[in-house]
């Protein structure tokens, strides 16, 4: 419930903490593990401006994601990054002190069984505070926010609760969140992997699913369902503007042969017109369980 309360989106603290490396002359103001800090956070974002997401890419970037207890990369993860920054900040800030909390819109926290949705992109770069020190206590409040998020994260990618009387949920799922750049802004993919077919027989019977959802300014929100079972693909994307739907409608006969092209056999390929509702949340998903 504390974590729920205090939770909000990576893209905040990256964008504050992009303001901080793009002012040359206030980040010589900073102490240098703050800086240090600072630089490990940002390599967990994907920059789009580089170079297309791919396979390799994605699979990179859900290992740096921090919700998986998997090794991450030789650069470290988002929750390896985001206590380092911490520690950092309440050295220089010289011990427990109380972080600024974060104003505006937050992101909704995530749960079992939502569908995708991402949070509108920031833009970089924020205004920085007047002193050093409160530009320290801004980046540790949305540190901590962030670390609370991360923490809801891998509550919502747990294995389901086998309570007799808990909430039936469909399947195990993993649920990541992946900050990209693109242009001056910063985005987040909410990615969303799980076991298809509960249903069938044996594990062998089951296929996977998959759902994201990202949102840029030239785009608007849009995302995608994969529905995989062997070889054999079902996809259905969405965009919320209209203007992006039709432009997804317009590529549906080259996207077939590509994905063919990758040894896929497409079942079903669609776009649908406005984003998915989000559904009535099972009671006691943020609870604490212990008596």
């Amino acid at each position: 419930m504390q974590a729920a309360a205090r939770q909000d989106s990576l893209a905040p603290l990256l964008a504050k903490a992009a303001s901080v490396l793009a002012a040359p002359a206030a980040a010589a103001s900073f102490p240098r593990p703050v800086i240090e800090a600072v630089v490990r956070l940002l390599a967990v974002r994907v920059d789009l401006n580089r170079a297309p997401l791919d396979g390799k890419a994605l699979k990179e970037a859900v290992l740096k994601a921090g919700v998986l207890s998997a090794p991450a990369p030789s650069q470290g993860n988002a929750r390896s990054a985001l206590l380092a920054l911490r520690s950092a900040a309440l050295g220089f800030l010289g011990g427990e002190v109380e972080p600024v909390a974060p104003v505006g819109s937050r992101p909704p926290p995530p749960l079992k069984g939502e569908p995708p949705r991402a949070p509108e992109p920031r833009l970089a770069l924020p205004q920085l505070g007047e002193e050093p020190a409160e530009t320290v206590r801004q980046l540790l409040g949305h540190t901590d926010s962030a670390l609370s998020r991360l923490k809801l994260l891998q509550h919502a990618s747990s294995p389901p609760d086998a309570r007799p009387g808990a909430a039936a949920l469909a399947s195990p799922e993993l649920r990541v969140e992946i900050p990209l750049q693109l242009g001056a802004e910063t985005g987040i993919l909410q990615l969303l992997v799980e076991r298809d077919g509960r249903r069938k027989a044996t594990p062998r019977e089951r296929g996977w699913r998959m759902r994201f959802a990202l949102n840029f300014s030239a785009t608007g929100e849009v995302g995608a369902e994969i529905a995989l079972f062997g070889r054999a693909a079902n996809i259905g994307l969405w965009a919320a503007e209209p203007a992006t739907a039709a432009a997804l409608e317009a590529m549906l006969p080259e996207l077939a042969p590509a994905l063919a092209r990758r040894g896929l056999e497409v079942t079903g390929l669609h776009v649908r017109r406005g984003a998915p509702r989000r559904q009535s949340a099972a009671p006691g998903q943020l609870l604490d369980s212990a008596r």
